[in-house]
């Protein structure tokens, strides 16, 4: 009899693939811990991760581990409202001395997240087939997941599918027996703070499925003990981890608008955006890129296929279809609610109160202010589309793998290769856009900067609009370059912020300076030339590229 290949081989040929299609796709330059050029000739979300981190290693160990000082004049707040990856934050935070001035770790997360996509999307086809070739060739749907490569240059700690997939491995595996009685408890504790430490939107997710657990282990394993213990644990190691980063600390909103705009259309699965070689763009409703769900031409057919085999099994049986289906569904009645739960959960999160297709709202539900403020907690619910991927994904390969071994083989293969065809004008869209040198991409000159900031503790917007949060150029770049200097920001792009205490401060400093008592050690910065005071007779004026910054003179 053929012995199966060991599990650390099949993780890590998936993982070696998944960090090969990284490499592929957006370079080597991206990689370098030196590089900073991609993150700002992108202008973006990853810029302020990354600004978030340079302000994070310039603040001084406090507790809670997580905070930064010096970029809102509410005081501290958690790196991980900079989306600045607290897990690696910490530990090169912990490694400053030994690590270069400018440093970052973005692109190195993203070869490491791609390699972990695709080890462990290896390890979940293995519950389905030991076969190397079928683990190894199917781990490409996962490092090769249009989603995770649409988030790697923008918001990439959102890459991390490895997570969700880890989460499915643990449910699947709810009858193995471990060693120590509450090993599988640990796993599930550890993920959760894993979650906690990459992105809190992972939590839920991995949540939902932990609940699909718990139903597999109190109805088929008769375990109500450890159901109990494994939900318990994680919440505890999860909210601790939460506060050892720091992130209750401080007067943040953790409440934002938006929820039902940033929904998964229903088109989501075929819909490439703009992003496939062969399948045009669909319509959606505006700010539906959060729930980008789109599985790629490959495992569309991929998914086809898996019907066809479904329905001609169930034809070959003796009876009819139907009747075979109610057979099956009586006999795994517990595993396929638990498979329906999981899934319809996850897909109505993602769609959220707002159901569209393409354009057309069919159903839009306004719910009560209070339980809108509890979902807005996680406004962009169509993140949560992925997990139904996930489950697509997995299912489509566990029914093509009933052919035969051949057939199945040769079926995964095209399906692939059909997949990295399609996904061949967005590689290279995406190779020339971030495989760039470390060049200087700030408009804002140095020498200007030098001149105007020379002797500041502090750069003050004045005064704070409400959408302060859409000038990602002026305060990316002018955060950039005050933290080289040491210099605190009054405002910056932070995921949770109090507007009130903000535009408080700013109004009162704004009323200083017009009221000629401007400190000599603020570099004042303003948004339009419209809020640049009438009498400007005791201030010095400094062009910020397209913006003016004043100081008072001494």
């Amino acid at each position: 009899m053929k012995k199966d290949k060991p599990p650390i081989l099949t993780f890590l040929i998936g993982a070696i693939l998944g960090a090969i299609v990284f490499i592929w796709i957006f370079g080597i330059n991206i990689i370098d811990p030196t590089n900073t050029g991609w993150i700002f000739k992108n202008i973006g979300d990853v810029t302020q991760h990354h600004l978030g981190w340079v302000y994070f290693r310039n603040t001084p160990w406090t507790f809670p581990i997580g905070l930064t000082d010096g970029i809102s004049s509410d005081g501290m707040v958690s790196c991980m409202y900079t989306d600045s990856l607290p897990l690696f934050a910490i530990i090169f935070k912990l490694l400053s001395p030994v690590i270069p001035e400018n440093f970052q770790y973005f692109g190195l997360w993203g070869v490491v997240c791609f390699a972990l996509n695709g080890g462990m999307g290896a390890s979940l086809l293995r519950r389905i087939n030991p076969s190397i070739y079928f683990t190894s060739v199917g781990s490409l749907f996962y490092s090769a997941f249009f989603p995770s490569i649409n988030r790697v240059g923008q918001h990439n700690t959102l890459a991390a599918i490895w997570l969700i997939i880890a989460a499915l491995i643990l449910a699947l595996d709810h009858k193995k027996q471990y060693k120590h009685r509450f090993t599988s408890v640990a796993l599930w504790s550890a993920l959760c703070v894993l979650a906690t430490l990459v992105h809190i939107y992972f939590l839920p997710m991995i949540y939902i499925v932990m609940v699909g657990y718990m139903i597999l282990t109190v109805f088929i394993d008769k375990n109500r003990l450890r159901a109990v213990i494994t939900f318990g644990s994680s919440t505890v190691c999860s909210v601790l981890s939460l506060w050892i980063i720091g992130a209750f600390y401080g007067s943040g909103n953790y409440v934002d608008g938006g929820f039902g705009m940033y929904s998964a259309n229903l088109n989501t699965f075929f819909n490439s955006m703009g992003h496939s070689k062969y399948l045009r763009m669909l319509n959606t409703a505006r700010d539906q890129g959060e729930g980008y769900g789109y599985l790629g031409l490959g495992m569309l057919v991929c998914c086809f296929l898996g019907i066809i085999i479904a329905l001609s099994r169930l034809e070959r049986r003796e009876g009819r279809a139907l009747k075979n289906i109610r057979e099956y569904r009586k006999t795994h009645r517990v595993q396929i609610n638990t498979f329906l739960l999981v899934f319809i959960v996850s897909f109505m999160w993602a769609v959220s109160t707002t159901v569209v297709i393409n354009q057309n709202v069919l159903i839009d539900i306004k719910l009560p202010r209070l339980i809108l403020g509890a979902f807005s907690i996680f406004r962009a619910s169509g993140r949560f589309i992925w997990l139904p991927c996930m489950i697509v994904m997995t299912t489509a390969l566990w029914l093509v793998n009933k052919l035969d071994r051949h057939s199945a083989a040769a079926a995964v293969t095209i399906c692939v290769w059909l997949n990295i065809m399609d996904l061949r004008n967005y590689q290279s869209e995406l190779n020339k856009q971030y495989n760039v040198p470390n060049d200087n991409y700030i408009s804002i000159s140095r020498e200007e900067w030098d001149k105007a900031s020379n002797g500041a503790d502090e750069v003050i917007f004045l005064p704070l609009p409400q959408d302060y949060k859409t000038y990602m150029s002026l305060y990316f770049e002018t955060a950039a370059l005050a933290s080289e200097d040491k210099i605190k920001l009054s405002s910056f792009y932070l995921a949770r912020s109090d507007y009130d205490v903000l535009a408080e401060y700013a109004d009162e400093q704004y009323r200083l300076l017009t009221s000629g008592k401007g400190r000599s050690d603020a570099l004042y910065v303003f948004f339009t030339e419209e809020d640049i005071p009438k009498d400007t007779s005791n201030m010095t004026f400094y062009d910020l590229g397209e913006f003016k910054a004043a100081r008072v003179k001494k």
